[in-house]
């Protein structure tokens, strides 16, 4: 047996858990994404859960690992990192935790 074809059989047979810790509850909002560099744009929200979300947006300075700031609302921004970036979406983690019930009170406002 191949070395590939080795690690192929454990993929398949590796039954790995669900290590997302909140469910990600669906939106569509217009946010502003800015950086600690100074740089901003706005972006797109897709989905958010108490520890994160997902954002579209076409910014070549973006960075994983950097620092963010969202502005959720007009009363509401939150600090984030930068954990991956695939085709100008990008996935952040809250530094603190939104409490679950913001999070699902911002989702039903934004899926309206």
């Amino acid at each position: 047996m191949t070395s590939n074809a080795k690690v192929q059989d454990r993929l398949d047979g590796d039954k790995r858990p669900m290590t997302r810790r909140a469910m990600r509850q669906s939106a569509s909002a217009a946010v502003l994404v800015s950086s600690s560099h100074g740089n901003s744009i706005s972006a797109r929200l897709n989905d958010i859960s108490t520890y994160g979300c997902n954002v579209v947006a076409d910014a070549d300075w973006m960075r994983c690992g950097m620092f963010v700031s969202i502005q959720l609302t007009a009363e509401k921004s939150v600090q984030a990192i930068v954990r991956w970036i695939r085709s100008g979406s990008c996935g952040v983690e809250f530094l603190r935790p939104i409490p679950d019930g913001d999070a699902d009170t911002l989702a039903a406002q934004w899926n309206i």
